[in-house]
């Protein structure tokens, strides 16, 4: 059976369940981790906020439903700004597969991250790592391009450090726990983090945020940035002034996606800020409705500019 069938007959089924008259959209997105939740939160405020149903299609990985977004299959995903962007443009991790169709609807929230380090070790920055035992990816994957990127802010590459083969990053995380690693990469505040500092004590590296160090970053993580938090972020790990990793998630759609579905969609979620705020956990503390037209070098739905519009938003 072809994916557009199966698509479409879950997109019957659903339409004979929910509301009368309910317009179904679907949502790409995983089925674990971050995006899944990510995912659900969103799917639930837009469904409740307007008078159409979305509903996530959850697969195994962003690179899974990225096609079937752009061949019209689903009408919208979401995903971190790095992997959008590549996969537009069909460069770095998505070399030579251009997927022209997706367009950008909202920016999300920041998506703050860092390598972390024991904290009786004596790292205290990236150029401390230099010789240290570090996840190493396979070409491509994303945790390749987030540790080059890392390393790259001091002009350091894999070679300067002892690669420990990692599949995924449950793997690197239990590499990390085990102490066959020395640094892992991890969600800024995100539980498995507060779980390492409970069981042995946390330090986030902090990253050099000079223009230098920027370029390094971007060279591989395009559209990222860094921010600082303190002590009175109450981060476990975080004891002073820290710079991280920032790269923003992002709501898009098919450029095959109905202008009007797309204008709903996002007037939903504008209009849903306040309940994420409060219902949609931690992750969603960075969401402001400031950003969600935000230039991220993505072209924008003509749904999403029309909204824009009409609300002052849109400045290009």
């Amino acid at each position: 059976m072809k994916m557009r069938h199966m698509f479409a007959g879950a997109a019957a089924a659903l339409m004979a369940a929910g509301p009368a008259m309910a317009e179904i959209a679907a949502l790409g997105s995983t089925q674990r981790g971050g995006t899944s939740q990510i995912g659900r939160a969103l799917a639930a405020a837009i469904s409740e906020n307007s008078d159409l149903q979305m509903r996530p299609q959850e697969l195994a990985n962003t690179a899974d439903y990225m096609p079937l977004v752009n061949a019209g299959e689903l009408e919208f995903g979401i995903s971190n700004i790095v992997q959008l962007f590549y996969a537009v443009n069909g460069t770095g991790m998505s070399e030579g597969r251009p997927l022209p169709d997706l367009q950008m609807v909202a920016t999300l929230m920041p998506f703050r991250n860092s390598y972390i380090v024991r904290a009786d070790s004596d790292y205290q920055s990236i150029e401390d790592l230099k010789g240290v035992r570090a996840p190493a990816f396979a070409d491509g994957a994303l945790g390749d391009y987030v540790t080059r990127g890392y390393l790259a802010t001091e002009g350091m590459t894999m070679d300067d450090v002892q690669g420990v083969q990692v599949p995924n990053f449950p793997r690197m995380w239990a590499s990390f726990s085990e102490g066959s690693t020395d640094v892992t990469i991890v969600v800024v505040g995100a539980a498995n983090s507060r779980e390492f500092d409970a069981t042995f004590g946390i330090r986030y590296i902090g990253y050099d945020d000079s223009p230098e160090a920027l370029a390094g970053l971007q060279e591989w993580l395009p559209q990222s940035y860094m921010q600082q938090l303190d002590e009175n972020s109450g981060i476990p790990g975080i004891d002073g002034p820290t710079n991280v990793v920032a790269y923003d998630y992002t709501l898009f759609a098919s450029a095959a996606a109905p202008e009007d579905m797309v204008y709903r969609a996002v007037k939903a979620l504008h209009e849903a800020t306040p309940g994420l705020l409060e219902t949609g956990g931690p992750v969603w503390g960075g969401f402001s409705t400031d950003v969600m037209s935000k230039d991220v070098g993505v072209d924008y739905h003509p749904g999403a500019i029309r909204f824009y519009e009409e609300m002052g938003m849109w400045d290009r």
